[in-house]
């Protein structure tokens, strides 16, 4: 990619965050994740594991972290609801998410990110029936995830508040096993404030995805352009002691400049980033 550079400010984000990066595009920007040794988070969608070869994204991995770039994993999402009340979905889903762990097998990513597919818009009425499949469905990715030493997070979406999520990180007691916190998500479809949701998932929070809106969409902005707090999040994490991994989810290269320009500019980030550094 010609045209782009990075200040001396935005390449110190880049040390300490990860870049969320569609694998159906790692082909456009490796490039640009190659020379400038960006740690990538990459998602996966249903037919990126039905039609890419395991020996093409372990070449790719590969060529990434010859420049000792760090690789999470985003797992696919769209339609799939592992805690359906539909047997059939749910054995779909599970399909899915098999074939996610076997490429997470052969890539050994830091960590991988899935979705619970609980929206209560749809299936609160079924919320019982939902927590129970989706305890069965989670259970034996979590002890494949201890096994392989690979992190399982789960992500909110559209879920009111956090207690569905919390059942199930409480019921499947694992350090392998925790949360991922999307905090445009939270403003965007939560009833929960930022604060109500922090201070339940802290436990279990091993990654927090960035990315900034005003409330009325998920609208992935650059971070400091919408109303989300992230003061008041850096302040928590100091606070608590807790470093988990930051994932930017910019939609644009445009709004990927203006997400690290924001941190950069962020005092609490630069104090949340000098705590890690020194532990």
């Amino acid at each position: 990619m010609q045209g782009f550079e990075f200040s001396p400010a935005m390449r110190d984000v880049l040390g300490h965050v990860f870049i969320n990066m569609p694998w159906r595009y790692m082909g456009q920007y490796i490039d640009l994740i190659v020379e400038n040794a960006i740690n990538i988070e990459i998602g996966f969608e249903a037919e990126d594991l039905e039609s890419s070869s395991a020996g093409a994204v372990c070449a790719a991995v590969g060529r990434v972290r010859e420049r000792s770039s760090r690789i999470t994993v985003h797992g696919p999402f769209w339609d799939l609801c592992p805690g359906s009340i539909d047997p059939e979905i749910r054995k779909v889903a599970l399909s899915r998410l098999e074939s996610l762990f076997d490429l997470v097998e052969k890539i050994q990513p830091e960590q991988v990110v899935c979705h619970t597919g609980f929206d209560p818009r749809h299936h609160q009425g079924h919320r019982r029936s939902w927590i129970e499949n989706s305890l069965s469905a989670w259970a034996p990715f979590a002890r494949r995830a201890e096994i392989l030493r690979v992190p399982l997070v789960l992500e909110n979406v559209f879920e009111n508040d956090p207690a569905f999520h919390i059942e199930l990180l409480e019921r499947i007691k694992s350090p392998w096993f925790g949360f991922c916190l999307d905090v445009g998500h939270q403003q965007s479809f939560s009833e929960a404030a930022l604060d109500e949701w922090l201070q339940a998932v802290c436990p279990y929070l091993k990654e927090v995805h960035l990315h900034d809106n005003d409330g009325s969409s998920d609208a992935h902005f650059p971070v400091g352009s919408g109303t989300i707090d992230f003061d008041h999040l850096f302040r928590f994490l100091v606070e608590k002691k807790i470093s988990p991994v930051l994932t930017l989810e910019p939609h644009t290269l445009e709004h990927l400049y203006g997400t690290l320009a924001g941190l950069a500019a962020t005092a609490s980030f630069r104090d949340f980033t000098a705590c890690r550094m020194a532990e």
